[in-house]
């Protein structure tokens, strides 16, 4: 009967807009200021996302990549949570009153670092499979059967023991003046041959 529908994607403005709220409702009423970050860094965060690979434009649409949604599933929940971030903002607009000891501030800031590398200074086997590229498997390897991905410089099989390889700039392709592709690489494993 009732169809639901999911939220739709943020967008640069939309995004910002929830950063400047972010916290807000687990934050003092009488709080300076609340949110992530200020106005002049926000900006720039979303930027240092884009670049580093958790965050992409799909025209005014921002998305979270895989390595986002892992790193998000990886990292502490105090750091993730926007209340920490408004915490510290609150603190740092006591310091710059003269109302807090910025020295405290960062024993404190010592004291969660340390604590938080003692806890989590091994990534679970499972959590480093998540930030592994996916290799897109193309066929199987001739020689023992394993699985060939694509790599930048070819196409190997996944079986560490075996040899097997596909070089794109082989000299044979080169010579005909051909670029072994994806395709041709697929066609060749299944039928050992190809036309070119």
């Amino acid at each position: 009967e009732h169809f639901t529908t999911p939220p739709k994607p943020y967008t640069e403005d939309t995004l910002l807009s929830a950063m400047e709220r972010a916290g807000a409702e687990d934050m003092p009423e009488d709080a300076e200021r609340q949110g992530l970050g200020t106005p002049a860094t926000r900006a720039s965060i979303l930027e240092k996302l884009v670049q580093m690979g958790f965050v992409e434009r799909r025209g005014k649409q921002l998305l979270p990549t895989k390595d986002g949604h892992n790193l998000v599933c990886v990292l502490p929940d105090v750091l993730t949570s926007p209340q920490l971030t408004a915490e510290w903002e609150t603190k740092l607009t006591a310091i710059a009153k003269g109302e807090a000891d910025p020295d405290g501030f960062m024993v404190g800031i010592e004291k969660m670092t340390r604590s938080l590398i003692s806890r989590y200074s091994q990534i679970s086997e499972d959590a480093q499979k998540l930030f592994q590229p996916e290799r897109v498997v193309i066929g199987k390897c001739p020689r023992c059967g394993a699985e060939v991905t694509e790599s930048p410089k070819g196409f190997f099989c996944e079986n560490r023991a075996c040899s097997f390889v596909l070089w794109k700039n082989s000299r044979f392709f080169t010579a005909k003046k051909k670029v072994l592709t994806k395709s041709l690489a697929a066609a060749l494993l299944e039928n050992g041959r190809a036309p070119l």
